[in-house]
């Protein structure tokens, strides 16, 4: 039965992965289309001016051409990595992909970030945005693979740990809170699945999981009126038979 289960996840992740790719696809499309457009205009910028790529980036940006924009902001990383435009143009190419939802790769790109400048000004930033895209690539269906809300959960306590007056702090409580919900729902889920076939013996180990992991959740709360309820409407010498094996 558990096969059953992560096929089903399985299933649902194959889907978002899927869409994703086309996703990419389309918009890669539409980038290379626009170039074309941009490269017959005349309005060239000087490919030696960090500052000057930098404002264009950041035009691209306002125009919603985020492709462009990450293009740019890479080519100031490799072509001037000492200039001071280097390491914000790194965490702008993070920026532009949580603009576009690409939140796999925001995280990633902030991660990047996160390691290579653990002690920079834009430190607590880059992992509140870690956090927060995770959270925001949770899929709303508990079928699904819930691997995002593990990783926010994970990303928001690590930032809360580290920075717990930073102004998103409470933001970031809000968000932990709700990934928790959602976790402790997905173990419900499976174990009300178990038990709705009869299975009590796998059904009452997910209750108690779900109580340990998320004790202070409602799911948890369920999840022990269904133990206690199954408890009564055992056979005495079934209760009988596992007092005497503990």
């Amino acid at each position: 039965m558990d096969s059953l289960i992560e096929l089903v996840a399985l299933i649902g992740a194959l889907e978002y992965t899927q869409f994703m790719r086309i996703k990419h696809f389309v918009m890669t499309l539409l980038t290379l289309a626009f170039i074309g457009l941009t490269a017959c205009s005349g309005n060239r910028v000087d490919e030696n001016d960090p500052a000057a790529l930098f404002k264009e980036a950041e035009e691209e940006v306002a125009s919603d051409h985020y492709q462009i924009a990450i293009d740019h902001f890479r080519a100031i990383k490799n072509k001037f990595p000492y200039s001071k435009y280097a390491i914000e143009a790194q965490i702008r190419v993070a920026d532009v992909y949580f603009l576009q939802e690409s939140f796999t790769e925001a995280a990633a790109a902030y991660e990047t970030f996160r390691d290579l400048h653990p002690k920079h000004e834009k430190t607590a930033y880059a992992m509140f945005r870690i956090a927060k895209s995770y959270y925001n690539d949770i899929p709303s269906v508990h079928a699904r693979d819930l691997t995002p809300a593990e990783r926010s959960v994970d990303s928001y306590k690590d930032f809360l740990r580290r920075f717990p007056q930073a102004p998103q702090a409470s933001e970031a409580q809000t968000d932990l809170k709700d990934a928790l919900r959602i976790l402790a729902e997905k173990e419900l889920y499976i174990a009300d699945f178990y038990f709705k076939r009869g299975q009590k013996d796998p059904a009452a180990a997910r209750y108690k999981k779900l109580i340990e992991l998320y004790p202070e959740s409602a799911s948890a709360e369920e999840a022990k009126k269904k133990l206690a309820r199954w408890s009564a409407e055992k056979p005495a010498a079934e209760l009988k038979n596992e007092k005497s094996g503990q």
